[in-house]
């Protein structure tokens, strides 16, 4: 007997994980991987989460043009405030813990960050049964992050990655 769940509207069955994607846009603003975060997302199971942080109220065209594009691919755009150092690291982490600390069901984490607040985050995931994918820029990643991730990918990685996943599908 499968057991199936209601979530969001949609039923999923148990075998299929849950999928919540947190992104520091702030240490990495490159609006070109929303859409390679999904597609990561969605090959892995179904995508309940997507959330993108910065400080979004900067008025500024091109930055404007940004968000728009990440709220038409579906993204909630978290404005965090300037005045606080690491805001945006900040938000993702209290976010991403109370979402695990809420979900009983096989549920991964996909974090596009490569700051070392999230040596804090990945333990308290993994603690609560969860998966955790790093995906962040090379050169600017905390190095502790490839060891304590279940999976870790460079920006530059993920092309290759996805082509791999519609290959095995």
């Amino acid at each position: 007997m499968t057991d199936n769940h209601l979530v969001i509207g949609k039923q999923i069955s148990q075998q299929q994980s849950l999928v919540s994607i947190y992104w520091d846009y702030q240490n990495i603003p490159d609006k070109k991987l929303a859409n390679n975060l999904l597609l990561l997302g969605n090959s892995l199971g179904y995508v309940v989460n997507k959330k993108a942080y910065d400080y979004w109220e900067k008025d500024h065209k091109v930055y404007q043009e940004n968000k728009r594009t990440l709220v038409n691919l579906g993204w909630e755009c978290v404005n965090v405030f300037q005045t606080i150092k690491n805001a945006a690291d900040f938000s993702l982490l209290f976010d991403c813990s109370g979402e695990a600390a809420i979900s009983p069901y096989s549920h991964t984490f996909i974090i596009g960050s490569g700051d070392g607040y999230n040596e804090i985050l990945i333990p308290k995931l993994q603690d609560k049964g969860k998966k955790v994918i790093i995906v962040a820029r090379r050169d600017s990643e905390n190095k502790n992050l490839e060891r304590l991730a279940n999976e870790f990918y460079f920006l530059d990685e993920l092309p290759k990655l996805l082509e791999s996943y519609k290959l095995a599908a």
